[in-house]
């Protein structure tokens, strides 16, 4: 009796060493994912801008929300810039890339619902240079043209 549980215990231990989850599915979204065109995405959206993620509030579902500090609205309401807001649909399975970590800067594309609520609605995208210039020239109906340095 002693043995079972010291090798359960050993088990136990050694699969938190390794990381091992024990209750949660892994959850594996892009294997299905359909990335979608910027371009097509931009359409769909309300609202479109920069931020930072201060807090994640997380529920018993896999969909969380968070509070964003807006740095920089690219469409929609310029008021919300340097503001805190609320952003809902995080870790939506739904959403190719959609989990966030606290402190994390993206580009975020949401929906604005009835009473103001905002809700991601595509995939978050890692802030760069690049990646701005080509959310501002979605936005603007303009091309994307990338420039080289030779």
């Amino acid at each position: 009796m002693t043995t079972f549980r010291s090798l359960r215990y050993l088990v136990l231990v050694a699969a938190m060493l390794l990381g091992v989850p024990w209750d949660v599915q892994p959850r594996n979204r892009r294997s299905y994912c359909r990335e979608v065109a910027l371009e097509e995405r931009e359409e769909v959206a309300n609202v479109i801008f920069t931020g930072t993620v201060l807090k994640l509030y997380r529920s018993q579902t896999d969909i969380y929300r968070g509070s964003i500090r807006v740095k920089r609205v690219i469409k929609g309401d310029s008021n919300l810039a340097e503001n805190t807001i609320i952003v809902d649909g995080f870790g939506d399975p739904r959403i190719c890339f959609s989990d966030v970590r606290e402190r994390d800067t993206r580009i975020f594309l949401v929906s604005q619902l009835h009473g103001g609520h905002l809700r991601l609605n595509s995939s978050v995208i890692r802030l760069s240079l690049r990646s701005l210039n080509k959310a501002i020239s979605a936005v603007r109906g303009k091309t994307f043209k990338t420039t080289v340095i030779s």
